[in-house]
């Protein structure tokens, strides 16, 4: 599927890109890397074009993540010469003693030396999510975040592969992680894919 065939009629992309402002936390979830490529290079392309910083935090090598990108379209390199797209990388050793707000106001102020506002963010601090611990730690990171959103004055994208997320409390987690998020993507088959406000949940609660 080539990025330009998708993004004519996949549902999720159109969604992404009638998006405006600053300020949106979005969690994307998904089963299938090529959906999620899809709409992580989608949401950064829609960023660039606008003028804005972009940052991929990531435990992986940098050039894992720019090779991800240049498949699906974006120019890399020239973003990465004008400053614009940056991958920063994070380590995995601290995280089961984590300050939350602490921790995301250090990965923000540090992926971010030299750039200008405003900033589009995508990754997730906490990489285990396959142990009830990392999951739980997750969650608390992800309330934490959204809770403080506005503080940082950025919008993100936080990414989770459905078939990794700790199994035996799974819709748990999934349910979670909708509350904590302005916007949710699921991106899949075309046919299985939804994208939409999580306060179309909450209304549907209250009802």
């Amino acid at each position: 599927m080539s990025a330009e065939k998708a993004a004519a009629s996949y549902r999720p992309v159109k969604f992404i890109d009638r998006m405006e402002g600053n300020n949106n936390h979005i969690v994307l979830l998904y089963d299938n890397p090529e959906y999620a490529d899809l709409m992580i290079a989608r949401y950064l392309l829609n960023g660039l074009e606008k003028g804005e910083s972009c940052i991929f935090f990531t435990p992986d090598e940098p050039e894992t993540i720019e090779g991800r990108l240049s498949a699906q379209g974006i120019d890399v390199d020239s973003y990465k010469r004008t400053d614009s797209l940056r991958i920063h990388r994070i380590e995995r050793s601290d995280e089961g003693k984590l300050d939350a707000l602490g921790t995301l106001k250090r990965i923000g102020k540090e992926s971010t030396i030299g750039m200008k506002p405003p900033y589009r963010f995508v990754g997730r601090t906490i990489t285990d999510i396959e142990s009830k611990e990392g999951m739980q730690l997750g969650l608390a990171l992800e309330k934490t975040a959204h809770e403080h959103f506005e503080e940082f004055g950025c919008s993100q994208m936080c990414y989770y592969d459905i078939s990794r997320i700790e199994q035996s409390r799974r819709d748990e987690w999934i349910k979670g992680l909708l509350k904590s998020h302005h916007h949710v993507i699921y991106a899949s088959e075309p046919d299985k894919a939804v994208a939409f406000e999580t306060m179309l949940l909450e209304d549907e609660n209250e009802e």
